[in-house]
């Protein structure tokens, strides 16, 4: 009888306590699992190339392109914002062949000043044949501010179109105690399949907390946009979510400059079903290449509280987005190319043609930064 009530007792606080913050309802999905590995491609900087044009690398966004079967790229050159198109043959090889670039240019809506500094850190192709990146906000040698904004472009490169995300994240020039940090912002984008876009900050907000460090993860947003008539992009809600902390290895155990572990994109798997990819940078003896740890895990939204009503998070504790670990590069480094034995700086999610049992397939794609000692490197991973 007494454990009778202890259990009438308990079932009755636990009511009790979902009535006060009642999440909405779901239907629960099954996990994704963890992602194996299909294939790579590993390429020195300076490998790849298209005739007569610029340098190819730097690629930070990822994007594939229905109406010509080609992927996109996208370059975060600040000298030259520009996308390269590229085709794609997937196997336990993955050979990549760049074949022609786009550059970005203002139009009537989006002037030359707007588009200054431009360098595109992601990429997601919309349903009707066009483009949007973000540029993560940061100032330039002079102080001058380039805010952190989403950005449209169509098919030959014309920008159309810039949304800024609500102001605290804005930046004020000689004030870098609130917004976004510099070059810290906007690093990520992606589509859900009910037609919202998401983005994530690279690191906290200024007010918001410290960055993420060997001893603690910081605190970042995630953020929505979402249309509204007439068919104009708006912030809509805001999610708390949890960077881990930067993690160490034998022979590197000093961050790169800005090199904390951070969010680099986000793939939206359902509509609160989303994979985010973290990477960090650390530094060895002088001379010899930087090692990169990189994760990715799978986030659900569905019982996190909204803060976009909040300009700072600090003194508040809100549910944040959970998480958990599907991937740890390092684990597959064994299975990879020689140059990749540091890992390489993954910045970039996007789905992959179906795999070899006809299950969904995902790309993860990295940033050589125009560095010598870095790669621009391809993982084609299957989702169980």
């Amino acid at each position: 009888m007494a454990t009778r009530c202890l259990v009438l007792l308990l079932v009755v606080v636990a009511a009790g306590g979902c009535a006060a913050r009642a999440p909405r309802a779901t239907v629960e999905r099954p996990p994704v699992g963890l992602l194996r590995l299909l294939g790579s491609g590993v390429y020195p900087a300076g490998a790849l190339t298209v005739p007569g044009g610029p340098r190819v690398g730097s690629l930070s966004g990822l994007a594939f392109d229905r109406a010509t079967g080609s992927w996109l790229g996208a370059s975060d050159d600040t000298v030259q914002p520009r996308l390269v198109w590229m085709t794609m043959t997937f196997g336990a090889t993955l050979t990549v062949t760049p074949t022609q670039f786009m550059f970005l240019y203002p139009t009537v809506a989006v002037s030359a000043a707007t588009l200054a500094g431009l360098e595109p850190e992601s990429l997601v192709a919309l349903p009707d044949g066009t483009f949007a990146t973000t540029l993560e906000g940061y100032h330039d040698a002079n102080e001058i501010v380039h805010e952190p904004a989403v950005m449209f472009m169509n098919r030959d490169g014309a920008v159309t179109a810039t949304v800024l995300p609500r102001t605290h994240f804005a930046i004020t020039a000689g004030d870098w105690s609130h917004g976004v940090r510099h070059n810290l912002g906007l690093e990520s984008l992606t589509l859900t399949p009910d037609g919202r876009l998401l983005s994530g900050l690279e690191q906290p907000l200024a007010q918001d907390g410290p960055t993420s460090s060997v001893t603690a993860g910081g605190l970042v947003r995630l953020l929505e946009f979402v249309t509204r008539p007439p068919a104009t992009w708006t912030p809509g809600r805001e999610w708390a979510y949890r960077l881990e902390p930067t993690t160490v290895v034998p022979g590197y155990g000093i961050p790169c400059e800005d090199g904390e572990n951070g969010l680099s994109d986000m793939l939206a798997l359902t509509d609160e079903r989303w994979l985010t990819l973290e990477r960090a940078c650390l530094l060895g003896a002088p001379g010899t290449p930087a090692y990169n740890t990189v994760r990715v895990f799978e986030v659900t939204s569905t019982y996190a509280d909204d803060v976009s009503g909040l300009p700072s998070l600090a003194g508040h504790t809100p549910r944040l987005v959970t998480k958990r670990l599907v991937l740890d590069v390092a684990t597959v480094i064994p299975r990879l190319p020689p140059l990749m034995v540091t890992g390489s700086n993954f910045e970039a999610l996007a789905f992959g043609p179906p795999g070899p049992a006809g299950e969904r397939t995902v790309i993860l794609m990295s940033d050589d930064n125009f560095r010598a000692t870095q790669t621009t490197a391809f993982l084609w991973l299957a989702l169980p």
